[in-house]
């Protein structure tokens, strides 16, 4: 078996060490070169580390341990793996028996203007879901060689050569399709946790600034003391896509809004606790605008999701949703800064396949 370990910024030899076995060849690195497809993939950090990786992981569908040694690592306890050791036991397993493989949605973001929003809803009517049905895999080179454009048709799931010849007009069509599949590619953010912006995307901002250790000792909670004086809440339009047609279900001011493909972030603040990483679906949860009092007061109750429920809060399932704010905000997913609403936020079924533990 031949392994590549994905080192995040705080990995050491000794962490290595520890899942090196016979018969297995583990190369390290920073990157996964996009030309090569190993056996399986371990990843030697937090939930920003692994937030790096996830375009590529999701091309290639190579399954992938967690190791988690980072400042925060929820991804890693929401799939089971809490600490080191189990992860060192899930490797075991998968490298003796290979039956511990899990596969998990992951979410999408692409960032929207005018212009790419009008073009986006015009590719929902044509062909569907933009989002789940454009993957390209990087390790195709020239798929299409010494093909024609007229023995061709652009299908999701690669070129076919079995249909009738195409006419001029129906070749344009194909030619769009392919090109817009390309670019919305192109664009496509993935995050493995929460992603979102308000208050939460302010105080992610302020915790980059902070050191290993303090992230990794309630940073979260001093950012957000830091942040919560001068925040004003921006008025916050969320959009849902239901069988081709959007929908206005939140236009109001609030603190925060945030998209949950798993369950928690942020050192186990659960505001998304009922989502699930396989059932095709994002979580939202919305916090409407509260005196500040009684923000801190909801913060201390997230930790365990009891605020699901609370007046102040709206908490709903979509697939597919559009976030638009009053001025530009940040988005930050998986602690990682994005880009700037709006945005649409998205899921890839069956995005990432993780070794799991028993």
């Amino acid at each position: 078996m031949r392994a590549v370990a994905l080192l995040g910024p705080y990995a050491r030899d000794q962490h290595l060490r520890r899942f090196e076995l016979p018969s297995v060849n583990i190369f390290s690195g920073n990157e996964l070169d996009p030309t090569d497809t190993p056996d399986a993939v371990l990843i030697f950090g937090g939930d920003g580390t692994i937030h790096r990786h996830l375009g590529v992981l999701s091309s290639k569908q190579v399954p992938t341990l967690i190791v988690p040694i980072g400042s925060a690592n929820d991804f890693a306890q929401s799939i089971g793996l809490p600490d080191v050791p189990q992860s060192q036991s899930a490797w075991r397993r998968f490298c003796a028996t290979g039956d511990n493989i899990r596969s998990i949605d992951l979410g999408t973001i692409q960032p929207l203007d005018e212009a790419s929003a009008h073009e986006t809803s015009a590719s929902s009517r044509e062909s569907g879901d933009p989002t789940a049905k454009t993957a390209i895999a990087d390790d195709e080179s020239d798929p299409w060689r010494n093909e024609s454009l007229e023995t061709l048709h652009f299908v999701p799931d690669g070129p076919r050569r079995d249909l009738p010849k195409m006419g001029g007009r129906i070749m344009q069509s194909q030619m769009r399709r392919l090109s817009a599949a390309e670019r919305a590619v192109s664009r496509t953010t993935f995050f493995c946790c929460i992603a979102g912006t308000g208050l939460d995307a302010a105080v992610n901002r302020r915790t980059l600034q902070q050191s290993h250790w303090l992230r990794g000792h309630g940073g979260y909670v001093v950012a957000l003391v830091q942040t919560l004086g001068s925040f004003m809440p921006p008025r916050i339009r969320v959009e849902v896509e239901s069988e081709g047609s959007w929908t206005t279900r939140i236009a109001e001011n609030g603190f925060l809004i945030a998209a949950g493909n798993g369950p928690q972030y942020g050192h186990g603040m659960r505001l998304t606790r009922r989502a699930r990483m396989d059932d095709g679906l994002l979580d939202v949860c919305f916090v409407r605008t509260l005196s500040k009092l009684r923000l801190l007061r909801l913060f201390r109750v997230v930790y365990r999701g009891a605020h699901i429920g609370m007046k102040e809060v709206e908490y709903l399932q979509a697939s597919r949703l559009r976030i638009s704010t009053d001025r530009p905000m940040e988005i930050f997913a998986d602690g990682e800064y994005v880009c700037q609403t709006p945005v649409e936020v998205g899921v890839r079924p069956n995005g990432l396949r993780v070794i799991v533990g028993g």
